[in-house]
């Protein structure tokens, strides 16, 4: 009870308080109650739910003073708005059926892949779970929701001739220095988009990121990305803060969706197909594998939490691959 009264504070202070207020504000409430009783009048706990999306805002509130960022709550939100709309009925009468029904629905009325119906199906479990343990509902009907096996499909990254065909089309130094810098730090576009000038240290030639989940890590900058960062500033009249702003006024910061449109726009100049940010990432992290920086390292690189997910970014080079089978298992 002391948690639920919690998390109702908790949910009447979204959006004036930051994560960070949000989780002391959390932890100085749990102190403060220590020893203390707390009753609701009515022993129905889901007496104060008078629609889905209450239990829908709980949920995210919940996922926001845990530090999930704002992309992943965003997502769950989609996901789950498109449920509550297709179903129309009470949170704790849905059913595993109900489910199912509505993934078919997704499938082939949007022509879904399996892939993205696994997504559903893990925020499904997610949501539901949450509910369970917090007593909303009895059980939960995702559990019972096989995984939806999809095929994986093996994203390449860039090849050393593809990345210098990018660099050679940039006919502005904030492009070059843009795609130097994606693939020296190996850091998500929205980390990159948050920068400000102040936050580079070019003694150190390195700066700090903020991740998911309001992490915060190292990243650095090889000669190429420092040097072409330091002509574009340099050459910049502006008086914004942000590291990377549009060329036009009144000289914007640029965004995840600024970002990815100016790499589009080098993929056709260049002639490389699949150009985005993620994929300098993706390259970044194979490359650093490949070329034996251990991987506890790269994934500390990557500000990953498990080195399974490093995993999964990182490409193994075949032919090294080749040619340590040749130097191990002649014979």
């Amino acid at each position: 009870m002391k948690m639920e009264l919690i998390d109702m504070v908790l949910q009447r202070m979204t959006g004036v308080l930051d994560q960070a207020q949000m989780q002391a504000l959390k932890m100085a409430m749990a102190i403060s109650m220590e020893g203390l009783e707390v009753r609701r009048e009515q022993t129905e706990l889901s007496a104060n739910v008078t629609d889905n999306w209450e239990y829908g805002r709980r949920f995210l509130q919940a996922m926001a003073v845990a530090g999930r960022s704002e992309g992943t709550i965003k997502q769950y939100r989609m996901h789950l708005r498109m449920l509550f709309e297709d179903l129309r009925k009470p949170v704790p009468e849905i059913t595993d059926d109900d489910l199912m029904l509505h993934l078919a629905r997704q499938k082939y009325q949007r022509n879904l892949g399996n892939r993205y119906l696994n997504l559903k199906r893990i925020v499904f479990r997610s949501f539901f779970g949450w509910l369970r343990r917090k007593k909303y509902i009895r059980e939960n009907p995702a559990e019972l929701l096989d995984q939806i096996k999809y095929d994986q499909e093996i994203k390449k990254p860039y090849s050393d001739e593809e990345r210098e065909r990018i660099r050679c089309s940039c006919q502005r130094e904030r492009d070059i220095a843009l795609v130097d810098v994606l693939y020296s730090t190996a850091a998500r576009v929205s980390e990159i988009a948050a920068l400000n000038r102040s936050d580079i240290d070019f003694v150190e030639n390195g700066c700090i990121v903020h991740g998911k989940g309001g992490k915060e890590r190292p990243v650095y900058l090889n000669a190429s990305a420092a040097y072409h960062l330091q002509m574009y500033l340099l050459g910049r009249t502006d008086q914004n803060p942000a590291l990377f702003v549009s060329c036009c006024k009144p000289y914007g910061r640029l965004g995840k969706s600024g970002i990815e449109a100016i790499l589009r726009r080098l993929g056709r100049d260049a002639g490389v197909d699949r150009v985005h940010p993620h994929r300098y990432r993706r390259t970044a992290l194979t490359n650093a594998a490949n070329r034996g920086m251990p991987l506890q390292d790269v994934q500390s690189l990557a500000g990953h939490a498990s080195p399974n997910t490093t995993m999964i970014y990182c490409t193994v080079d075949r032919g090294k691959v080749k040619a340590e089978h040749k130097m191990y298992l002649a014979s």
